[in-house]
């Protein structure tokens, strides 16, 4: 195992400013974490499915993928148009707990508040819980920068995780204690230990399992909110699908991507070169080892961050101008440095790269032309491999090579027809699949002579049809993804939030 504990989905946490003050222990409220916070750019259909998905110890966020009950797949045909969602009024403030120590307590017994979500307490002491949690399950190191970095986000991801859980009790959402059993024994055995295992590894490392209980509840819980208060609103029309069925097959033959992201969020401009830190942090660390989807769950702020951060296959154009840049010139199992984008940060790795629809290469369907320049006893070669050689570096386009392959008068020059790649050489087999349309190759020593080819078009073999019932799922995903970080703004300015660390 790696030297991190891998669990699905730890919430996103966010960052925010620190002050700190005292408060009787007694009033500390559990610990919890956001899960599904933040989303962006990845499926709520991935996040729904990942309640039935297996859970490692490599992020300790049990919550998304505790149980499968609790909803099932999306699909474009069962979304229902449903209500909308409205903020509701911005909360009064609360009256502020007493930081003073009772009557003839000792100061031993106090402890600091973190922060005030509405009428609800965050302590200092759930904080460092859960900032041991993020250190186990991402596998960065337990040194004094490591944990001084983590603070704020990891505040920033109570408190939303405690507003998620005060929207769940108005909405009069639960989560069992089964529930929550059900799924930490999920991630017991996923893990290849018993539940007394798994215990004991959380003992060992001093860290109290109702940290993890409080955060798989919370995440539990707010994965039932959207669910009943987003998906009915969701509907994906036939011609939404018919467009990017379209736009897959004008891209069949291009290259995609299998890519992972990072994502952190910066909410308002004062964040910004906290975030940034934090986002170099962890590309250090992944780049001296750190396994990128362990440190993607705990800490990507993104939908595909139960599943290590995964967006699927991405083509190029689909993402933003900036990330689509640091993509193409990425090559599986490598990592872009920190993007800055409008909302944020965003690490990329790219896994695989694969070619879109393709089917067999050796069916390829090439149209082909040539120039041959014939050795003779007054040809030489080495004077034909020069003329070659001002061919491929002047001659552009089809139209104009087959032109100087009527002046150049070679009775072999001209079109060579459409041929399947497979049925000619390898060499050259390979060359026709390779070579830009419409470039000349380079010179190419045959025995006919000297010869310069160039692929006027290429029709590469289809591999099926595109999935229209994924296709619905991903644009139902992107669109709940949307109205869900509506909701959590909604809920963040019309709470009353005092954070003091």
């Amino acid at each position: 195992m790696d030297n991190c504990l891998v669990l699905p989905n730890k919430p996103p946490p966010g960052i925010q400013d620190e002050v700190s003050m005292s408060v009787p222990a007694s009033i500390a409220p559990p610990v919890a974490s956001s899960s599904l916070r933040a989303i962006h750019r990845r499926t709520a259909a991935t996040l729904i499915s990942a309640l039935a998905a297996p859970m490692t110890l490599a992020t300790l966020a049990l919550a998304v993928a505790a149980v499968s009950t609790c909803v099932s797949p999306l699909g474009g045909s069962a979304w229902a148009a449903s209500r909308t969602m409205v903020a509701r009024p911005a909360a009064k403030a609360p009256a502020a707990p007493s930081s003073a120590p009772a009557a003839g307590q000792p100061d031993a017994a106090v402890e600091k508040i973190a922060a005030v979500v509405n009428d609800e307490i965050i302590s200092t002491t759930d904080v460092d819980a859960r900032v041991d949690l993020a250190l186990l399950s991402s596998g960065l190191p337990d040194t004094p920068d490591s944990r001084g970095r983590l603070v704020a986000q990891v505040l920033r991801g109570l408190i939303d995780e405690r507003l998620q859980m005060q929207e769940a009790k108005k909405l009069d959402i639960k989560v069992s204690d089964h529930e929550v059993d059900e799924a930490i024994g999920r991630i017991a055995d996923q893990n290849k230990m018993n539940r007394a295992q798994l215990e004991q590894l959380f003992a060992d490392r001093r860290i109290p399992l109702s940290t993890l209980k409080a955060q798989g509840r919370a995440a539990l819980l707010w994965n039932k909110v959207v669910i009943r208060k987003l998906r009915p609103s969701i509907e994906i029309g036939d011609d939404e699908v018919d467009a990017v069925v379209k736009r897959i097959q004008a891209n069949a033959g291009k290259s995609e991507y299998l890519v992972a992201e990072i994502f952190l969020s910066v909410d308002k401009p004062d964040q910004d070169e906290e975030v940034h830190r934090l986002a170099d942090r962890l590309a250090e660390q992944i780049s001296k080892g750190a396994n990128f989807a362990a440190v993607a769950r705990q800490f990507s702020q993104a939908a595909g961050a139960n599943n290590g951060g995964d967006l699927g296959w991405i083509q190029a154009g689909q993402l933003p101008a900036d990330l689509d840049t640091a993509l193409q010139n990425l090559q599986p199992g490598q990592m872009s440095r920190p993007i800055h984008g409008f909302t944020g940060y965003t690490l990329l790795y790219v896994r695989d790269r694969r070619t879109i629809m393709a089917g067999n290469p050796a069916d390829s369907k090439l149209t082909l032309a040539q120039i041959v320049l014939p050795v003779t006893a007054d040809t030489p070669e080495v004077m034909q491999r020069a003329k070659a050689a001002e061919i491929s570096r002047t001659v552009q386009g089809c139209d104009a090579f087959r032109a100087q392959a009527k002046t150049l008068g070679s009775a072999q020059s001209g079109d060579l027809g459409v041929v399947r790649a497979g049925d000619l050489p390898e060499r050259l087999g390979a060359l026709g699949l390779a070579l830009p349309i419409g470039k000349p190759s380079e010179p190419l020593v045959q025995p006919s002579g000297v010869v310069v080819l160039m692929v006027c078009d290429r029709v590469l073999p289809v591999n099926g049809a595109p999935d229209r019932a994924a296709i619905s799922e991903e644009l139902g995903g992107e669109r709940m993804d949307m109205l869900q970080r509506r909701y959590m703004r909604d809920l963040r300015q019309a709470a009353y939030i005092d954070q003091r660390m």
